[in-house]
């Protein structure tokens, strides 16, 4: 078991490939020059997501009025507020970011799975908002987003948008589309040799069978699990820690990340979700070496930074 220095000593080095920053419609814990201040020293990177707006331009804000040398990732999410399939602003995004490839989320909160899962009927609930002045809109009022057609194939407009992510060295990450439709979307894209993570496939909107994500980390792609499904689940017997170590050890932890999918204003930060990530799966077998392999080693293969730089 690793000891409370070593897991500190680990998260230096760590990147957590998926935490939420605002200031967004919905509320977050930190706005960017906060997030750098708390984190500076704790970790080594984060990459920052928003539902409603590309992220690389509040950090090259901030990294103008805050010293320091964590590592931030830009990212876009393809919803609405982007236009949906926009490849403008995916090439818009990545000429931005000067250091590192950004992350393109495929839709999230427009997904047609996430919109016809979701059992609110708002597209934001008010109660997750908790502003009186928030005009939530009805999912009545909005047009799903999907990938595919009915013959299962992608459609043009999704196309042109992985051109778009493969000319600009960007990385993918399926958002809450369906298990089916993401296993289409990731398939196609490592056959053009585009950097894919399966965004959080035992969540349970998404429910990905774990003979898909084994058969797409064998084709490449890298498979998340995230420390915020398991803190905030709804019932006590959700995502139980044992089937979480199961599943990473079947898919093959070269190709498995442990991220946060944090930021909300209720959560830990990065560094203390990953922590308690770490001290948690290492009571169900992991080991150092297997923590040094998601936390660090593959996020930078990812990356594409150099293995031998902390």
């Amino acid at each position: 078991m690793m000891e409370e220095r070593e897991i500190k000593e680990l998260l230096e080095r760590s990147f957590d490939m998926h935490f939420h920053i605002g200031p967004d419609i919905l509320p977050r814990k930190y706005n960017m020059e906060e997030l750098i201040k708390e984190q500076e020293g704790r970790i080594a990177g984060v990459a920052l997501k928003a539902h409603s707006f590309p992220t690389i331009t509040a950090i090259n804000a901030a990294k103008k009025n805050v010293d320091g040398d964590i590592k931030l990732i830009g990212s876009l999410t393809l919803n609405y507020f982007m236009g949906g399939f926009n490849s403008s602003a995916i090439y818009a995004s990545a000429v931005m970011s000067k250091k590192f490839p950004i992350i393109v989320w495929f839709p999230t909160v427009h997904a047609e799975n996430h919109l016809r899962k979701n059992k609110s009927k708002f597209e934001f609930p008010p109660e997750w908002v908790k502003d009186p002045s928030f005009v939530a809109r009805k999912k009545t009022e909005l047009r799903a987003i999907k990938v595919t057609d009915w013959n299962n194939k992608l459609f043009e407009k999704c196309e042109r948008v992985l051109k778009m992510i493969k000319k600009m060295d960007c990385i993918l990450a399926t958002g809450h589309l369906s298990w089916k439709e993401s296993e289409v979307l990731a398939t196609e894209a490592l056959e053009m040799g585009i950097p894919v993570i399966i965004t959080h496939p035992m969540q349970r909107d998404i429910r990905m069978p774990l003979k898909v994500q084994k058969k797409l980390a064998e084709k490449g792609a890298y498979i998340e699990y995230c420390y915020i499904m398991y803190l905030d689940r709804d019932n006590p017997e959700d995502y139980p820690l044992e089937e979480q170590v199961k599943c990473m050890r079947e898919i093959g932890l070269d190709k498995v990340i442990l991220t946060s999918d944090g930021g909300q204003v209720r959560n830990p930060s990065p560094s203390e979700c990953l922590e308690a990530y770490v001290k948690l799966l290492q009571k169900h077998g992991l080991e150092e070496k297997d923590f040094h392999q998601m936390l660090v080693k593959n996020p930078k293969e990812i990356l594409k930074q150099p293995l031998h730089v902390d």
